[in-house]
């Protein structure tokens, strides 16, 4: 059975949060704080989250590996302010699915924390893969030039991994130009230093 709280990490009390989603394939969404990870740490990120109304459900500083729950997987998140509203033409469906879960990582969309350092990365994507989120990235390479919205709304019907702008109607910048396949990889190792080649998209 998969655990709603991701064991032996950090609990912090994120507030009210959305009722859990409905239907819809097991997702992840992957974004960034926009804060220095040799700065700040996965708590003060997640208290300042919080502050902003910004209910991820995991707070992550790939330097330290310290990782930081805010919402348990069985309740809906709040990937960005307003994020359930109407943006214009744009609804941003960043909390659908079965299970949608949101990794907020200490980080800057201009540098991707892929390239570094990745401690802690195995438990996390084991807790992920318990709730049947599949190792896949459907979208493409995140921050890269955005898709037609009818190609969005095909690759999230897939489930798997997105970065927060590859989610059908959002206006966020998302995580930046990570290296998908070794984020993702399976070999059960923690990635510590940049490889000397970067994969494509597992598609």
């Amino acid at each position: 059975m998969p655990k709603a709280w991701m064991p032996e990490v950090e609990r912090i009390d994120g507030g009210e949060a959305h009722s859990r989603p409905g239907i819809g394939a097991p997702r992840a969404v992957w974004t960034v704080t926009g804060a220095d990870p040799t700065v700040w740490s996965a708590r003060e990120e997640a208290e300042r989250l919080i502050s902003a109304r910004r209910t991820v459900h995991l707070v992550w500083n790939p330097l330290s590996g310290e990782t930081v729950q805010i919402l348990p997987a069985t309740r809906r998140g709040t990937p960005s302010p307003g994020s359930t509203h109407h943006y214009g033409q744009h609804v941003d469906h960043g909390d659908e699915g079965r299970v949608c879960l949101i990794i907020a990582v200490v980080a800057h969309d201009s540098e991707p924390f892929t390239h570094g350092p990745m401690h802690g990365r195995s438990a996390l994507l084991a807790w992920l893969d318990s709730w049947g989120v599949p190792r896949t990235w459907p979208a493409g390479t995140p921050g890269t030039e955005a898709a037609p919205q009818q190609d969005r709304e095909r690759a999230w019907a897939r489930g798997g991994h997105f970065g927060h702008d590859q989610v059908p109607g959002s206006t966020d910048p998302g995580p930046g130009r990570l290296d998908t396949a070794r984020l993702l990889a399976g070999d059960g190792r923690e990635a510590s230093s940049r490889p000397e080649t970067t994969h494509a998209v597992i598609s």
